[in-house]
């Protein structure tokens, strides 16, 4: 057939050609798969090139390391401070805009502050900061007079101490969990699940035996899986505040615990306890009188959560629009936070008034 086609060719030669061409469709395979291993391979390559660029963290420890005591009394003071936002203080692009702006604001030892603010106003970033997740651009803040910039990061995130919305927790045991270093009794800790409402107190009734025997958090030993995904964020947020307990820091930050917190008591609080509002309001109880000497900054989603606190601060577009007593806001029918307030409907208005004392 080959040969009166093209008679050029011979026929040993056609066949020899045909012999050829029929793998031409494996070869052709074979050369796209090994194309897009190389494409796979480069993608790995080029996120190892990108990891090697990150800028490095700060190192662990800073010579002379703060006393042991530090910080002693928890007063805070913010100078000047400029951050930008995570992603672009990674990027290293100071030319786009400022998340905080030049921020200057002094929170007394004991202090409880609340901060607000629409989502993107700075309220999270500020948090972040008194870690130092994200470094200040320019400006410092002290805590009892020392710059958490020379600080360094193990110091800096064991005496100060962050229950955030969304906390991570390590696998391994209820105990690892609440005591990392393995420095507390266990009556200790049982005390601190108790404070929190994890447990129920000494006094619960007999008849709630049955139920105090189904909670895990009775046992030490229980599993904790990565993550800790068999708990819910409440519970999670619990334990993040038992182990706060545990260590008594001098500040706390807290992003807005009792939004989740409710959720968790569903099946650990006893019979006949609503979870709602009274279980916000017995957490926050449990707040103020375990962190009766602490510096507790909150940021706040629901006005009633600090409405009751010793000042609040009101944050927009990354400046300090407001930051005084709640009560003191509240008979300013100009200011925002009393339209923050009266936007919540009159009842609730009405409420928060009198939660203020106003």
């Amino acid at each position: 057939m080959a040969s009166l086609i093209t008679p050029s060719i011979s026929a040993s030669l056609a066949g020899f050609a045909l012999a050829f061409a029929s793998t031409i469709t494996s070869d052709v395979l074979f050369m796209v798969r090994r194309f897009v291993g190389l494409e796979q391979s480069m993608v790995a390559i080029e996120r190892v090139k990108e990891y090697s660029e990150l800028t490095r963290e700060p190192p662990e420890f800073l010579e002379p390391r703060p006393p042991a005591s530090w910080p002693p009394e928890g007063a805070i003071e913010c100078e000047n401070l400029v951050i930008l936002s995570i992603l672009i203080s990674f990027n290293n692009q100071p030319e786009l805009p400022n998340v905080l702006h030049k921020l200057n604001f002094n929170i007394l030892p004991g202090e409880k502050v609340g901060i607000l603010g629409r989502t993107g106003s700075g309220k999270s970033t500020l948090a972040l900061s008194f870690f130092r997740f994200v470094e200040a651009t320019q400006g410092r803040i002290l805590v009892d007079g020392l710059d958490i910039a020379k600080v360094g990061l193990t110091d800096l995130r064991r005496k100060l101490t962050i229950i955030p919305q969304d906390p991570t927790i390590l696998s391994g045991s209820l105990r690892s969990t609440l005591d990392v270093f393995n420095e507390y009794e266990d009556a200790e800790i049982f005390e601190a699940l108790r404070r929190v409402h994890l447990i129920p107190s000494q006094e619960t009734p007999e008849e709630d035996v049955a139920a105090i025997n189904q909670n895990v958090f009775r046992n030490l030993d229980s599993s904790v899986s990565e993550g800790g995904e068999n708990f819910s964020t409440g519970e999670k947020q619990l334990l993040c505040m038992a182990r706060a307990i545990l260590k008594r820091s001098k500040v706390l930050v807290m992003d807005e615990v009792c939004l989740n917190i409710s959720q968790a008591h569903e099946s650990h609080l006893p019979s006949g306890h609503s979870v709602d509002y009274a279980t916000d309001e017995l957490i926050g109880k449990t707040i103020r009188h375990e962190f009766a000497a602490s510096t507790i900054l909150t940021i706040a989603h629901r006005l009633r959560t600090v409405i009751d606190y010793d000042r609040v601060m009101l944050l927009h577009q990354g400046h300090i629009a407001e930051f005084d007593r709640p009560s003191v806001l509240l008979k300013d029918p100009m200011s925002k936070f009393y339209a923050l307030c009266k936007a919540t409907g009159k009842e609730e208005f009405a409420m928060l008034k009198k939660m203020a004392g106003v």
